[in-house]
């Protein structure tokens, strides 16, 4: 028998399964797009090595000479791997988990590091976007935006709430990122320099960057945390989501089935009809106080009227 779609099309017809179609040709662009970013961000870290060691010994603060070595081989690497991991589209939720321990540990660091040290030097560097001039909104964003960060990776961290962390972590990223587009296009302008010659610190934590690799990154993260939105890394969570979830249709459908010119007793299950044929027995003789017994079959005359001579 052929089988049909919502549409009413047959679902083999090439109408039907275009719908079905993009969904995966969109994830599929996506994973590639954010495979391609983690190669970028390993080989230019291999390429650039003295740069990111430079980052291990002043961002992280990190004076031993082998593990700051040790750090600066691996992390490359790993970025390098995890992309091509991605591009091969093997075992997604563990690559999805390990995105979300990523993610975590990303806006942990980047909170601490814009909190603890010196929190005046954040509030010059926010000063500097002139997204608000109010000084109390502005003295409000500086202290209160780091340790927001610090709280969504912890609960990426948790797993707790990992859809609403996503969002958050998104309505941060986004105005965050054009921001610094919009004054690297400015600093571009006014040095003359090419956009990817362009050098500053952007408040991230990181120190000066090249904002061209800065915006890759930024970039990396919106991807990984809409990844996030679409239910991947729900393993090894405290609370995958607050609300509690619904129970599935498929444990309502069989009553939604019932037939309305069928007996109750053709839905229910063996011992559960014996007891449902006893009770429609007891109250079909009430005075009796006996069970009349079954009427033989084919006597067409066995529940009628009984006639009177």
């Amino acid at each position: 028998m052929p089988q049909f779609s919502n549409q009413g099309l047959p679902m083999n017809s090439p109408a039907a399964s275009a719908p079905s179609r993009l969904p995966r040709m969109a994830a599929l662009l996506a994973r590639c797009l954010l495979g391609g970013l983690f190669i970028y961000l390993g080989v230019s870290k291999l390429l650039h090595g003295t740069e990111f060691q430079l980052f291990v010994h002043q961002q992280l603060g990190i004076s031993s000479p082998w593990l700051s070595g040790l750090i600066t081989r691996t992390w490359p690497s790993l970025e390098t791997l995890y992309g091509l991991w991605l591009l091969t589209g093997f075992a997604q939720d563990a690559a999805a988990q390990v995105a979300r321990f990523w993610l975590a540990a990303v806006f942990i660091y980047m909170g601490l590091s814009k909190a603890l040290p010196e929190p005046e030097a954040f509030l010059k560097l926010v000063r500097h976007y002139h997204l608000v001039n109010a000084p109390v909104l502005l003295n409000s964003v500086a202290a209160a935006l780091p340790w927001f960060e610090v709280y969504c990776g912890l609960l990426l961290l948790l797993g707790v709430a990992v859809r609403g962390t996503a969002v958050n972590l998104i309505a941060m990223l986004v105005p965050f990122t054009l921001a610094v587009l919009r004054r690297a296009i400015e600093v571009a302008a006014v040095k003359g320099i090419p956009f990817c010659a362009v050098k500053f610190d952007c408040g991230c934590g990181a120190g000066e960057v090249f904002i061209c690799h800065k915006l890759m990154e930024n970039s990396t993260l919106l991807l990984l945390a809409a990844w996030l939105l679409t239910g991947r890394g729900h393993r090894l969570c405290l609370r995958y989501s607050l609300l509690r979830a619904r129970k599935p249709f498929d444990k309502v459908a069989p009553l939604l089935q019932l037939s309305p010119h069928a007996p109750l007793s053709d839905h229910l299950q063996p011992d559960e009809r014996r007891g449902t044929d006893a009770d429609a027995q007891r109250v079909a003789a009430p005075d009796s106080g006996r069970v009349p017994r079954p009427a033989p079959a084919g006597d067409e005359h066995a529940d009628g009227p009984v006639r009177q001579t």
